[in-house]
């Protein structure tokens, strides 16, 4: 059996970590595909060595309950993609797959699709527990804003704008994409004989 991907490429330039952080800032928690982030081809070789043996597995075992007809399940966990893209870390990828099966004299011939998805969030940059802003606009914010707005108010000016006082936040966004793949092979129908399931 082999399993093939399609739609996972994307631009030739992937976001850094920094690319990751500045959206958090300035884009109010507009979500992002992994595939705008350049880095969904890097995702899907980390975990397709990961699965495929266990993705095989599961629709032989699928295939032989059935023998003949079509047949569909599902699946996910959390991977660690921390070494590919270390803004991505730990998340979910999962997804379904559809699959024909016909039995031939011992044989099953298997064809079907996969779709994958992938679910995560990008959120603490800072990694502390708690969404702050950069070091400078809190500093503007909680020192430089309130003591201009008061010299403003003694001299009868009209303060710039609403104080924000406090730790202030950016926004947490979603990280999420969706591809496809085709499987098609031959497996035996008795598992002592198979290598796979």
């Amino acid at each position: 059996m082999e399993i093939t991907l399609q739609g996972v490429s994307g631009p030739d330039e992937a976001w850094s970590s920094r690319d990751f952080v500045r959206h958090y800032y300035r884009r109010n928690g507009r979500g992002v595909t992994v595939r705008e982030t350049g880095h969904l081809s890097a995702i899907a070789s980390q975990y397709m060595p990961l699965v495929n043996k266990k993705l095989k597995d599961q629709v032989a075992r699928a295939a032989r309950e059935k023998r003949d007809g079509r047949f569909s399940d599902t699946f996910y966990n959390t991977y660690g993609m921390t070494g590919v893209v270390f803004s991505i870390g730990d998340t979910v990828i999962g997804g379904g797959f559809l699959v024909n099966v016909e039995e031939q004299h011992g044989v099953l011939a298997v064809e079907g699709s996969f779709e994958f998805y992938l679910r995560d969030e990008f959120s603490d940059p800072a990694d502390i527990g708690v969404e702050v802003i950069d070091p400078g606009e809190t500093i503007f914010e909680n020192i430089h804003r309130p003591l201009d707005n008061y010299l403003r108010g003694r001299t009868g000016l009209l303060p710039h704008g609403p104080q924000r006082l406090g730790i202030q936040t950016g926004e947490t966004n979603s990280i999420t994409d969706d591809w496809s793949g085709t499987l098609r092979g031959q497996i035996y129908l008795d598992p002592a004989r198979s290598a796979y399931g």
